[in-house]
Parts: structure tokens; sequence; C-alpha cells
């Protein structure tokens, strides 16, 4: 018990460590970069990071072999001293928007083909929608994740979209390229969804503004159909209206103009090792 004890603290250490590294302006790095810096062994530096990589936490550049933290990296210590930490405009964009509507509001992403929900603010109404941060949805058969993944070029999606299907072991979930293409094309250029009825749920979501070195990412509304359909198009407005402000923002602190078409570059395609288990 005593070895096995020892190597989960050890475990533990490596995996701060690794994110630590990332953070002394390390953006992209390989797993001989961090074994040779940090002194691990190769292989069980190798297994921590598909690990990582499978909780969402790093991204895998297949083609380059290289690993970058993702956007749930950066959500990990904002609840600590949230006078303090919580004022940069992605988070406070979500608490103004559950203290407005007193329902769920979630912050997600996608990550290997995968949509997650990395912050959750839960809703004060009496029937809140439940939902948890690290959630994971399929990306072709959530609001959030077609929204994100219409984002990227036709011929990512297309890749997407074959690779998905193939993992997809059960033929009512395949979905059809053409099909998918031609919502895409609303999609990209309104930036949002309002789904009224999903399983029970519906949802109301918004594109962000892409910032450089950022996840794409989308906020949402979850609520009772009931309360999508009363008050879907109000709860867009107020989603509208922060991404407007983000947006001005990146523009002020970046020189950065807002992409209109909200198509961006896709990260190369990565193995899908787990894409199976999403759905079991």
């Amino acid at each position: 018990m005593t070895t096995s004890a020892s190597r989960t603290i050890k475990s533990a250490h490596r995996v701060l460590e690794i994110l630590e590294y990332f953070d002394q302006d390390h953006r992209y790095a390989t797993v001989m970069d961090m074994s040779r810096t940090l002194n691990y062994p190769q292989s069980s530096t190798s297994e921590l990071l598909r690990c990582m990589t499978r909780l969402g936490y790093l991204h895998y550049n297949r083609i380059r072999r290289t690993y970058s933290p993702t956007a749930r990296v950066a959500l990990l210590g904002a609840w600590v001293k949230p006078s303090l930490f919580r004022g940069g405009p992605v988070l406070s964009a979500i608490d103004e928007v559950a203290k407005l509507t007193r329902e769920t509001v979630v912050l997600s992403s996608s990550s290997n083909y995968v949509l997650q929900h990395l912050h959750v603010i839960h809703g004060s109404s009496d029937d809140a929608v439940d939902a948890h941060g690290g959630d994971e949805m399929p990306i072709l058969h959530s609001p959030q994740g077609r929204l994100l993944l219409s984002t990227y070029s036709n011929e990512s999606v297309r890749s997407a979209v074959h690779r998905l299907n193939a993992e997809e072991q059960d033929p009512a979930l395949h979905v059809r390229v053409a099909e998918l293409l031609s919502e895409f094309t609303v999609l990209r250029e309104r930036g949002w969804i309002i789904e009224p009825d999903r399983d029970g749920i519906g949802s109301v979501t918004v594109l962000l503004p892409h910032a450089r070195h950022m996840d794409r990412l989308s906020i949402s509304v979850l609520a009772r159909p009931v309360v999508i359909a009363e008050r879907g198009e109000e709860i867009l407005d107020q989603l509208l209206s922060r991404s407007r402000d983000m947006a001005d923002l990146y523009v002020a602190d970046e020189g950065q103009a807002n992409d209109k078409n909200n198509v961006v570059p896709m990260p190369e395609p990565v193995k899908i090792v787990s894409y199976r288990r999403h759905f079991a």
C-alpha cells in the first residue's frame, strides 16, 4: 500500500509540474521536451500526457506531435478568491447571465471531437437544470457541439464527421455530411443556436468571439423547454450582448479584428482513442 500511495503522490506531483511547465511561456511541447526538462522517464511522461488529453486538459497535435493546454486549465483555479480572480470577461459574463436568468449557464469547448462543459453556474430557480463541469456529450448531437464544429472549414467538418460516423456503432446516430453542412452555413452566419427541447432540456447557445491562443468557446443557458419557449429570445439577447462586449474588448486589447464569418483554423485531427466510452 505504501508503494501504491507513493506512486499516486508522484503522479499528482508530476501533473502539477506539467501544468507549471506550460505556465513558463511554453505554449507547445513534445513528450521529449517535457521528459528532458522535468527529468521524467519518457514512457511514463507519454502515458500521463495521454491521460490529461483524454480528460480535456491538453490538446494533442498529431502532425507535430506536440501537446498544449486547453481552456479547462485556465479555469482550474477560478473559484479561488473570486473577488480577485474572476474579473475576466468570460467568467463575469457567465455570472451576470446566471444572475439575470436564474437558469443554469455553462461554458463549453470541444476536445478530441467531444463536447465538454468547462465551467457551470447552477441556476437559482426552483426547476433549474442540473449540469456539472467536466460533463461530456457527443459533438454531433449537442447544440453546443454543432455550433463549435460549424466554426471550422467544410473540409475539416467532413473529416470529423467521417471519423465520428466510423466510430459510432449505432447507425441511428450517424450524421449526413450534406445536411450538417447546410445547417452550418446558417450557424456560421449568425453564431447562435436555440434548441427548444432535447431529451427534456432546452438551450440557448452563443459562440464567443475567438481570441488568439484561446480555444473556441460557447456559452449556453440550459433550462426547461417551457422556459426556452417563453424567454428564448430574451436570453439570446443577453448572451449576444455579452459576446459583443467581449469582441470589443479583444479588439482593444490585441488590435484583433472580429472575424464575422465565424470560421477559424481547426487543430489537426487526433486519433479518437476513447470515443466509444462517451456513449457507453
